[in-house]
């Protein structure tokens, strides 16, 4: 299976190998869970996977089936080399032995050697492949889980995790943590936390002007804008309606014009041809006409001495010819008949095919005519469905107004009730109290910022205000924790914040391998009698599926090429677009490709 620069998807039937796929890929990054025990598999032993590195270039890790360790060989290959061994690495990171595939891995992107803290204490570890991979891939249960997108929900891993996604979104490690953080710096964060509040709601309050008006007469002037704006909607969509009415009928007289033209052109083509062949006609009539005048002038003679020889006409022997002038006269009076008719015909034809060339001409005329006319209608009708639009441009500017300064109230309310909390939360306790983990406020929020792009390029519904939750490590929509949300929304939220990392990352320069798989983002556009066990729809669900966010989704997948490695696995079909590598498991045999495993009658062929 090739996989392309850019968006990748495989979709297609039930049961044929797309989440195995997931698992396979995540097993060739150095993943210790057993591959799932199908019967598909059992013949086959081992796993190759092609990779294009930094600074290696291409490779092959290749590994058993059942686990264990790899081998690396230069360059692409589809079957084990049996002329070089290859490098042998470790599927453990070792930090006595360089040949593993952590430092394989991270090496190339410059993430090797990280160390993070596993616990409140401070305790270090180092960042590993296997500590990355959250960030790189979503099977279909992590993906619709309650859990943050960046914690596997281990408790024991869970100080480290936070602390990854600190190294992640910052670059920086926890190399020079100490295992105790002094009360001060404790306080001092605490503090820094007030203060950014403090200048965001300056921001805010800057951002609504000195006069701003109060909630409630934005209430009531967004719900008047609303009203007129559907208004506006419903007469652009009438008058749009009689615009194309015009434009086809325009056509129509336009293509009924161009077949009366064509027809009147080929009347007149065989009008020519025909009075070319009534030409020759009479050139034959003046032919026979003189043969047969020939004959009356050598007929005439009969009866006297020969001119030649002046022999009598009893002479039998001296009768010159006069059997055959009487013969050939009588032929050309016979074919002078033939003609006459035929040209009688010709010429009879002749005078239908002028009396359609003047239908056609009228014809002409009349459409040419009605098409003038209407072309006028739709050039009166044009300015006044520019103006038209330009007033709806206005209102909906007016009304996207109102809806940012409703929006910057209600952010300001929420960082008042933060604000209020870090004033109470005054930070007590001895000099030794356990370490602060995970990000850091000023972190989130340019996160959330980056996952709330990601959720206005694909079209999220209701203008989405995304917010950093630090006790969950997962992101708020509006107000409402992920976890909240239906299990189709949860699914695009978890995509969503993955990708923005990824976007965060190379935005700022900081180390990522640019690469996502994912296991159904789309889950909200399932046919729940297809896919009975994620049950109905909920309401959120519902409400997003009749939403345009799957066009945009891939819309900017697609946007991304060169940016990053998109690897989808659904169950809906993708839209057929150039830029998408689409693979599809029809899941029958004999059509296309039938699964991730070939059935038995393709490896018996």
């Amino acid at each position: 299976m090739n996989f392309d620069d850019g968006v990748n998807v495989v979709f297609g039937a039930s049961n044929t190998g797309k989440s195995f796929t997931a698992k396979l890929l995540n097993f060739m990054f150095g993943g210790q869970s057993p591959l799932p025990e199908i019967e598909e598999r059992r013949e086959y032993d081992s796993v190759l996977m092609g990779l294009t590195l930094p600074e290696r270039g291409d490779c092959t890790l290749y590994r058993a089936a059942a686990g264990g360790a790899f081998q690396l060989f230069d360059g692409l290959h589809f079957t084990r080399p049996s002329d070089e061994p290859g490098v042998r690495i470790q599927p453990t990171y070792d930090a006595r032995n360089s040949s593993n595939i952590s430092t394989l891995l991270l090496g190339e992107i410059g993430l090797d050697g990280k160390k993070v803290v596993r616990n409140e204490d401070g305790a270090h570890l180092s960042f590993t492949v296997r500590v990355l991979a959250p960030y790189l891939f979503a099977d279909e249960e992590a993906i619709i889980a309650e859990l943050s997108p960046f914690l596997t929900g281990d408790r024991n891993q869970a100080t480290a995790e936070k602390n990854g996604l600190r190294l992640m979104l910052t670059g920086h490690d926890d190399s020079a943590v100490v295992p105790v953080q002094p009360q001060k710096i404790r306080k001092a964060q605490q503090e820094g936390k007030y203060d950014l509040i403090e200048e965001m709601i300056a921001e805010i309050d800057e951002g609504l002007g000195e006069n701003a008006p109060n909630r409630e007469n934005l209430n009531n002037q967004l719900g008047k804008l609303e009203s007129r704006l559907s208004q506006f909607q419903t007469q652009i969509r009438q008058r749009q309606e009689q615009l194309d009415e015009m434009t086809s009928a325009r056509r129509e007289i336009s293509d009924a014009i161009f077949q009366s033209r064509d027809r009147g052109k080929e009347v007149g083509l065989t009008i020519a041809r025909f009075l070319q062949l009534d030409r020759v006609y009479l050139s034959d009539l003046e032919r026979l006409e003189a043969v047969d005048e020939g004959g009356s002038i050598l007929l005439a003679r009969v009866g006297r001495p020969c001119p030649l020889c002046g022999s009598e006409i009893d002479a039998n022997s001296h009768s010159h010819g006069q059997d055959e002038i009487e013969l050939a006269r009588t032929a050309a009076l016979a074919e002078q008949k033939k003609i006459r008719n035929e040209r009688g015909q010709l010429l009879e034809t002749v005078a239908e095919l002028k009396v359609e060339q003047s239908i056609c001409d009228q014809e002409i005329e009349h459409l040419s005519q009605k098409f003038l006319e209407l072309q006028q209608k739709i050039d009166a009708e044009l300015p006044k469905e520019a103006k038209f639009r330009e007033e709806y441009d206005e209102l909906t500017s007016a009304r996207d107004d109102v809806v940012e300064k409703l929006r910057l109230y209600e952010q300001r309310d929420r960082l008042a009730v933060r604000l209020s909390e870090f004033s109470e939360r005054v930070p007590r306790g001895r000099g030794d109290d356990k370490l602060k983990t995970g990000i850091d406020g000023p972190t989130g929020h340019a996160f959330a910022q980056k996952v709330q792009e990601v959720l206005e390029a694909w079209n999220f519904p209701n203008a989405p205000i995304v917010s950093f939750d630090p006790e969950r490590q997962d992101i708020q929509i509006n107000g409402k924790a992920r976890s909240a949300n239906g299990k189709g929304v949860r699914a695009i939220l978890h995509t969503a914040s993955k990708l923005a990392l990824l976007l965060f990352c190379q935005e700022k320069g900081l180390p990522h391998p640019g690469l996502l798989v994912v296991d159904t983002p789309l889950l909200t556009y399932r046919e729940p009698m297809h896919n009975p066990k994620y049950g109905e729809l909920d309401d959120d669900e519902k409400m997003l599926k009749a939403t345009t966010l799957q066009e945009s989704f891939y819309r900017h997948l697609i946007s991304l090429k060169g940016k990053a490695q998109i690897i989808i696995l659904e169950n809906t079909d993708p839209p057929e677009a150039e830029d998408i590598h689409r693979i599809v498991f029809t899941g029958e045999e004999g059509r296309g490709r039938f699964g991730f495993f070939p059935t038995q009658s393709n490896r018996q062929n």
